[in-house]
């Protein structure tokens, strides 16, 4: 393990921190002030890329800034905001009302995120082998989500790394506040509104035409990582049941894995109806290949899915 990638069991205030520390102060209000923000954690714990987004509940998230390598990927940079973001466990807990604080992904992640095909066809593509977030409240609907990331060649977070960035963290929220107060917020973006009620459009709808209410239930679970027993338990019911339900959405979907299905799911989102109740899938099965357009994941999926 590099000496970089040790984690301390306390926080030392080296003049660097302290650097980091003013830095961050004295940006705020201004443009650059997310930069300092990763710098300062930065010299709390050893990070390979990071970045900063605004998570909404009636649009896609909006990146700010995104630090990483661009060739340790193997998707583009978009490719999180087209549609897989709604799988994803913090913008999932973000969903769910969950309060500001600090939150390691290994903590947040459902039972099977590490062997869904989520993990392996999204998470595992961007080069990553953990995440830590620092998620703050702007309000219900709104929450600035910041977060720190290890490549995959690299040692996962350790708890001493979480203690650093738990220590820091008031004072990154603190000074989120007042930089939040000084600057306006940005205007909606139509783009990105359109992008999430499609992909929410999605998630309501997909299969709808073959599938019962109960099934789709399931099915969400199934492409978000969540094992049958897990998701018994999240539906009140018994795993014997959720198998079921597992195998007739494959036999009713005309799929082999799940694999096909998330692919299928991600696919359906450009035909998605903004608002509407029409099922994405039919609409997409009955489109001309030809007029199929390649979203950013599709582009890649034939090589990641061999």
């Amino acid at each position: 393990m590099n000496a970089p990638y040790q984690s301390q069991l306390s926080l030392p205030l080296t003049p660097a921190l302290v650097k980091a520390l003013a830095a961050m102060t004295g940006a705020i209000g201004d443009a650059n002030w997310f930069d300092t923000v990763l710098s300062l954690l930065g010299n709390a714990c050893a990070l390979d890329s990071g970045g900063v987004m605004v998570f909404h509940r009636h649009q896609r998230p909006r990146r700010i800034v995104h630090r990483f390598n661009p060739l340790e990927r193997k998707l583009p940079e978009d490719a999180f905001l087209s549609g897989p973001y709604a799988l994803d466990p913090n913008y999932q807990l973000f969903l769910q009302g969950c309060p500001s604080g600090v939150y390691w992904l290994r903590d947040v992640a459902p039972d099977d995120f590490y062997d869904s095909e989520y993990y392996r066809v999204f998470y595992s593509q961007i080069g990553l082998s953990d995440s830590i977030d620092l998620l703050w409240r702007i309000n219900a609907d709104t929450a600035l989500n910041i977060f720190i990331e290890r490549s995959i060649k690299q040692p996962q977070f350790q708890h001493a790394d979480f203690i650093a960035v738990t220590a820091i963290a008031p004072l990154i929220f603190a000074a989120a506040e007042k930089h939040h107060a000084l600057t306006a917020a940005s205007s909606l973006v139509d783009t990105e509104q359109l992008t999430h009620r499609k992909v929410q459009s999605t998630i309501a709808n997909f299969a709808s035409s073959l599938l019962t209410k109960r099934e789709r239930e399931v099915l969400f679970y199934m492409i978000s990582g969540y094992s049958s027993a897990l998701t018994a338990e999240r539906l009140r019911t018994s795993e014997g049941t959720i198998k079921i339900h597992r195998k007739n959405i494959h036999r009713k979907l005309d799929i082999g894995s799940q694999a096909e299905l998330f692919s299928l799911f991600i696919n359906c989102i450009p035909f998605a109806s903004p608002d509407g109740t029409n099922d994405p899938l039919r609409i997409y099965q009955k489109a001309p290949a030809s007029s199929r357009p390649k979203g950013l994941l599709e582009a890649a999926l034939p090589v990641l899915l061999a």
